[in-house]
Order: structure tokens, then C-alpha cells, then sequence
């Protein structure tokens, strides 16, 4: 099978690459093909990640994405940017916050949940192209 790669539009925005990107990783269903792919070119090796207030090495990050998939199905129902701050003038660059909700379903039992996500993520330029460098999210399933 060949290797899939993501080409991005020529004026994605800072939050459509953010979302993207999250949707490659999480979001298509058994997947690991685009992953692979998507983590190593738009996601900086060494990239700081903190999930609900606990760091994690960028290994570790990468066995929680490996895992979902293995164990569960995503599906993003809405996402919104809350705040874009460029840092270049061709906003290429910057700090993007989002809001996201999403479903996720357990292989195992069908269990299905509804979560809610905030995600704060920084995106730098590395040999042209567009690289998350760092993540801060707060996740938690909602309780309806």
C-alpha cells in the first residue's frame, strides 16, 4: 500500500491547518497509515505536549494516538477556533486555540462517549513547511 501524505490548500489558514491535522491523527478511522505520515511531517520530534495538566514525551503522545486506534473509532462533531494570534505577517505562524467536541466509540463494547476538548497549539515553519511544536489540551468526557 502506498504511503498517503497530506498536501495542504495554498491559503489554508492557521486553524484549518490545527484542525486538519488533529483530524488526521484522530479522526479517520483505522488510519495508521496517514498517521505515520502525519506525525512525522507536521509534528516537531521534539514537540511539548501537556495533556490535562500532566507532561508527556513525545513518544509517550505518539503510544496514546497508536492506542485510540487500536482500541476505539473518533468522530469529530464541531470545532471552532477561539483565538488565532499570527506570528508572521503571512500568518503562516502562530498560536491557535480551539474548541472541539467529538464522539469516540470502544471497539471492544461499541461504548460510545462525547467529549469535550480546548487545545492550544503553536505552529512553526521548518524547511517550508507548517509543524506543530507545542500542545496544551484539556479533554474531558461530557456528562450529559
Amino acid at each position: 500500500m502506498a504511503t498517503r501524505t497530506y498536501q495542504p490548500a495554498p491559503n489554508e489558514t492557521l486553524g484549518q491547518f490545527v484542525d486538519l491535522l488533529f483530524q488526521r491523527l484522530f479522526f479517520y478511522r483505522d488510519d495508521m497509515p496517514l498517521v505515520f505520515p502525519t506525525w512525522e511531517n507536521d509534528v516537531l520530534a521534539d514537540v511539548a505536549i501537556e495533556l490535562n495538566g500532566k507532561h508527556l514525551t513525545p513518544p509517550a503522545f505518539f503510544e496514546l494516538i497508536k492506542n485510540f486506534h487500536e482500541t476505539s473509532f473518533g468522530k469529530l462533531l464541531s470545532i471552532e477556533d477561539l483565538v488565532v494570534v499570527p506570528l508572521d505577517p503571512a500568518a503562516r505562524t502562530g498560536v491557535v486555540s480551539q474548541i472541539s467536541k467529538f464522539s469516540v466509540t470502544n471497539k471492544a463494547d461499541g461504548k460510545t462517549t462525547v467529549n469535550v476538548s480546548v487545545t492550544t497549539v503553536k505552529v512553526e515553519e521548518k524547511d517550508g513547511r507548517r509543524i506543530m511544536t507545542s500542545l496544551v489540551e484539556a479533554q474531558n468526557e461530557v456528562k450529559e
